[in-house]
């Protein structure tokens, strides 16, 4: 569920550099796996592409901007339901800075099918945290999920049972918001396969990598990650990466082994589905092979 604007004006450009700053935002490009891409470079005032937005600072789920027509005065912009009220507020600071650039707009919302004067839609900002509030109610209570999926800015979430028995009651936003906040707002490598089909059978093969000295979040299990395709692997392995030596270490190893050393080893539980792996150093991982192989 999405709360979607087409912003629409008539002659002015965009200046994209100057709505990042003004609203305090970076953006980065979604991959297949949900995971964000920080640019390579930065990004040109007349940017004409997609990206996500989000505040450094209060990270939430991910603002989506739409620029591929911008030079014509057209903009689209949703964010997720739920969400944070820190992200509702960004997505209306961005409208109010659209609003400012172009001069006059006309507001459409997709879901509603209506439009928005720019004091309707700031109005109605305790509204639509109320209704993010009561989406998180609805989701979290749904007993026939088997997980609590939510695709954030920098990569996916899924709650641990206890997290979405809390927020399926809860009176407010404000433990959700610094849950995904916290859970974004660290220095860690978050693992995606690199998935492959078996010429023989046909069957999709996962191969995940562990790269030394690196903190990481790994799936307990290799077929728990989000894939714009919903492909599903039948076989999961995991090779090492000795990054003091550019090289990756000789074989693979299955990856159910690979989880119960690492748990062994101190890792912890990361959110549902994933665990936090600590630095390993070379000498570690050469004897963790040694173990699993």
């Amino acid at each position: 569920m999405a709360f979607t604007l087409q912003v629409r004006s008539e002659g002015k450009k965009l200046d994209f550099q100057e709505l990042l700053a003004r609203c305090r935002l970076a953006c980065g490009m979604s991959n297949a796996y949900y995971i964000l891409e920080e640019p390579s470079q930065p990004v040109e005032k007349d940017f004409a592409g997609t990206t996500i937005l989000y505040r450094p600072t209060r990270m939430g789920r991910g603002i989506y901007f739409d620029a591929r027509e911008a030079s014509k005065g057209y903009v689209e912009i949703s964010y997720n339901i739920p969400t944070t009220e820190a992200e509702i507020v960004d997505f209306l600071a961005v409208v109010k800075e659209l609003n400012r650039q172009y001069r006059k707009t006309e507001m459409y919302c997709v879901e509603e099918e209506r439009t928005y004067t720019l004091e309707e839609l700031l109005a109605n900002k305790d509204w639509m945290v109320t209704f993010s509030l009561q989406s998180m109610h609805d989701f979290c209570s749904r007993k026939e999920y088997d997980s609590y999926i939510f695709s954030l800015a920098m990569w996916p979430y899924t709650l641990t049972q206890e997290e979405a028995e809390r927020f399926a009651v809860c009176e407010d936003l404000r433990e959700f918001e610094e849950l995904i906040h916290t859970k974004q707002n660290m220095d860690v490598y978050y693992a995606k396969p690199t998935l492959m089909r078996n010429q023989d059978n046909g069957e999709i093969l996962a191969f995940y990598t562990l790269t030394e000295k690196c903190e990481s979040i790994f799936p307990i299990h290799y077929e728990n990650f989000l894939y714009e395709d919903q492909i599903k692997p039948a076989v999961g392995f995991v090779r090492f990466f000795i990054y003091s030596e550019n090289r990756a270490m000789d074989g693979f190893f299955a990856y159910d082994r690979f989880i119960s050393y690492v748990m062994e080893l101190g890792a912890t539980i990361y959110d549902g589905w994933h665990v936090q792996i600590p630095p390993l150093t070379k000498e570690a991982i050469r004897i963790m092979a040694e173990r699993i192989g």
